[in-house]
């Protein structure tokens, strides 16, 4: 589950006495195995970026929302974990385009089933509690399309859950970034347009095609900023909250992070991402982000999560004689499915909890920012998001420089925020995205955020399918449990 994945759901139960685990590693099943019109099979190991690529070579379209902003995780995990891309009531999550899947359960069969049967219902967002799906057969669009993003910049928070509501109502894909300690929000509205439509900016040539994605860095230099400014924001200094207020607009920026467009050539001819809030560009290329510039060597992104880029900031600033080097920073999100109608009252509280806790807790205002997208009403099994709002919570852990990576400072109130959505809102958290604790808790139990009858379908499935239990991992018992290890 790699990128999103903190809990444990990936982790088998060989860690427990007498028992033996086996670790599948589907990364070499990526090919593409069959085309009819704009219907593909593929193996489950290929990336998000590899099947845009695909795409856009046989002229085809991903249909846009599909998929995550993240484009190095594989079709079947996001299927596995129900991962999502921008929501909306048309497509938000790779499960939607989805036709078929062939999956080896735990008797050894193989079974080729429809998105939008029993055991399909199961197989998405069910954490490969039925077996490993090894072939998904996606329908495509056929021809290139396009799409633009807008903004009308940033707003005052002050009547923010009404206009929320009234921008989804209105629109299907929309970013929010959310800073009530700033007491504001900035919404970027994504839309498939006619293919007509100009290019805006023009991409750099046709051989380097852009990669989208929302939250990109647009050079190292800026992804070194945002490290000193972390850094300073799990200080104990009196300077706190300044520097806060600096990283917060430092976010709002379009033109240090936003939504990228195409590349340009910059000083020694460097080639860096064009970020704006503005823009259009063809979908393929706008559907997803991943860390390296296309055409360029691996690493090369700047990327705040890529390895070499920290790699080659420290080797900067040792040679400029620094002693402290900046730590390394990953932006690690939790995520809740909150029903529309709680909105409000949500917004409410969480203002209210911003307010009082801030000055009681150093480094409070480094919760950052809360981003609501829309849910896909689905009746699958499992599925967190069930015609609902989710809250994407991104929370920001800190990894010191050649120290074990850490939870960033408060994580009591990491913890409060867990405990208001799980236990008073009953929002169920996101399979992918979330800290073991919330899926152990016995106060308020997961388990009991779904219908029973849907686990009385998913454990019958599983008594079908894997009645040895051999694919239930040992976060999974302690759901189905009620909490617990």
């Amino acid at each position: 589950m790699g990128f999103h994945e903190r809990a444990g759901f990936a982790c088998a139960k060989g860690s427990q006495p007498g028992t033996g685990a086996v670790s599948l590693l589907m990364v070499n099943m990526r090919k593409v195995l069959r085309r009819s019109g704009a219907t593909v099979r593929m193996q489950a190991g290929i990336t998000l970026t590899e099947i845009l690529r695909y795409a856009t070579s046989q002229n085809l379209t991903v249909p846009f929302g599909a998929m995550p902003q993240y484009g190095d995780l594989t079709l079947g995990g996001t299927l596995a974990t129900g991962a999502h891309g921008l929501g909306g009531r048309s497509n938000a999550n790779m499960a939607d385009i989805v036709r078929a899947i062939i999956f080896v359960d735990g008797t050894g069969n193989i079974t080729r089933v429809s998105r939008n049967s029993n055991v399909g219902r199961g197989l998405v967002g069910g954490l490969g509690m039925l077996g490993v799906i090894t072939e998904v057969t996606l329908q495509l669009k056929p021809g290139s399309g396009k799409t633009r993003s807008w903004s009308p910049g940033l707003r005052s928070d002050a009547n923010f859950a009404q206009e929320l509501l009234q921008l989804w109502e209105k629109y299907s894909h929309i970013l929010v970034y959310w800073r009530p300690d700033l007491n504001q929000y900035k919404a970027t509205v994504v839309e498939e347009v006619p293919l007509s439509s100009p290019l805006h900016p023009p991409p750099v040539n046709a051989s380097l095609p852009p990669t989208g994605g929302l939250f990109h860095p647009q050079s190292e230099s800026i992804v070194s900023t945002a490290g000193q400014l972390i850094a300073a924001l799990h200080s104990d200094k009196d300077s706190t909250g300044l520097f806060c207020r600096a990283f917060g607009s430092f976010l709002f920026n379009s033109e240090s992070f936003g939504w990228v467009y195409g590349y340009k050539q910059g000083a020694g001819g460097a080639i860096t991402p064009f970020t704006a809030d503005n823009g259009t560009g063809f979908t393929n290329d706008m559907q997803t982000s991943e860390c390296d510039i296309p055409g360029s060597p691996p690493g090369s992104g700047s990327c705040f999560y890529n390895p070499a880029v920290w790699e080659r900031i420290w080797a900067k600033e040792k040679a400029a004689g620094s002693s402290r080097l900046t730590p390394s920073i990953s932006f690690e999100e939790i995520e809740f499915a909150l029903e529309a109608t709680s909105l409000p009252s949500f917004i409410a509280d969480f203002k209210l909890m911003a307010a009082n806790m801030k000055t009681d807790v150093p480094g409070f205002r480094t919760r950052d920012h809360i981003s609501p997208q829309t849910g896909s009403a689905a009746e699958r099994v499992m599925w967190v998001e069930l015609g609902v709002f989710r809250p994407n919570v991104p929370l920001n852990a800190q990894q010191q420089s050649l120290k074990p990576r850490q939870q960033k400072r408060g994580a009591a109130v990491q913890q409060y925020f867990e405990q208001l959505l799980v236990c008073k809102y009953k929002a169920r958290p996101h399979w992918g995205k979330g800290w073991s604790r919330v899926f152990t808790s016995t106060a308020c139990p997961i388990k009991d955020l779904y219908p029973a009858s849907n686990w009385a379908t998913q454990l019958s499935l599983q008594q079908q399918y894997d009645p040895a239990k051999l694919f239930e991992t040992q976060l999974l018992s302690s759901v189905l449990m009620g909490g617990g290890l």
